[in-house]
């Protein structure tokens, strides 16, 4: 757009997604997460969960994410956004 609208709704959507991003440095154990909708494990996609255990660097951890329905999986954190 000409008027600089269209920066301006970008901006807007950014700061939204940026909200619940998970960073590694946040990760700790009984937090709330929900898997991400695009997660290449469709299945998992949108579900929320409880991080159980923490594995790896602390820069790039790995999560075991205890769902409702009693299963553990395991994702990066990436994977995930954090539930407020």
């Amino acid at each position: 757009m000409k008027d600089g609208r269209g920066w301006k709704v970008l901006l807007a959507s950014i700061s939204e997604i940026e909200e619940n991003l998970l960073q590694a440095h946040e990760v700790r154990t009984g937090i709330t997460v929900r898997v991400k909708q695009q997660h290449w494990k469709s299945k998992f996609g949108g579900m929320r969960g409880t991080v159980e255990h923490k594995w790896g660097h602390p820069e790039h951890p790995a999560l075991d994410v205890r769902f409702d329905d009693g299963r553990l999986e395991l994702f990066w954190f990436h994977e995930l956004d954090e539930v407020s």
